[in-house]
């Protein structure tokens, strides 16, 4: 295979991986939104509720509120760490890059390019992965269904991206007695 093949057949694999990655993020940033706005609501609800009727949520409906909500608060710092949103427009930025030299190294093989445009080709595509981190498996996975990637890579990321769409049962728990007592004429 020639120097330029490679670095064409790299470069596209390259680009539809991080298209993936760009598109897990984003995913995962969509849905800590919506999962920790949810449950901010619906702790909040829950708190003006009790000044209502302390007796609510039963004998220690206060206490597992407060938990919640610390909950609540470690979900959105640890969130706000894994910082889904930069994350993802970077991994945007890269894989349009890649993209861009993978249309360019098509382009050089339908000529007689030199050898030192496929070396600038080929350091402009290093230079991109060095400067973005990494897909993961299941990204690559994602981007070739023939890929050589154990199940539970794919498995353990499917998982993270549907953890805060599951983590949504908390919130309608807490609305839930909120909505019966309201419906009771709030007795």
């Amino acid at each position: 295979m020639s120097k330029l093949k490679n670095v064409e057949t790299r470069s596209y694999k390259t680009y539809r991986a991080r298209l993936k990655a760009f598109e897990r993020l984003q995913s995962r940033q969509r849905a800590w939104n919506t999962s920790l706005l949810a449950l901010s609501v619906a702790t909040t609800i829950a708190s003006i509720a009790l000044l209502t009727d302390d007796g609510m949520y039963g004998k220690a409906g206060p206490t597992v509120l407060v938990c919640v909500s610390v909950l609540a608060l470690v979900a959105s710092l640890a969130v706000a760490g894994l910082d889904y949103g930069v994350r993802s427009r970077d991994m945007f930025m890269n894989y349009r890059a890649i993209q861009r030299i993978a249309v360019e190294a098509e382009s050089l093989g339908e000529g007689d390019p030199s050898a030192e445009d496929v070396q600038e080709l080929s350091e402009r595509y290093n230079a991109l992965l060095d400067d973005s981190e990494n897909h993961t498996s299941a990204d690559h996975k994602a981007a070739d269904p023939d890929a050589k990637i154990r199940r539970w890579h794919v498995a353990a990321s499917f998982t993270l991206t549907v953890l805060p769409y599951l983590a949504l049962v908390v919130p309608l728990l807490v609305v839930v007695p909120f909505i019966a007592w309201a419906l009771q004429g709030g007795q």
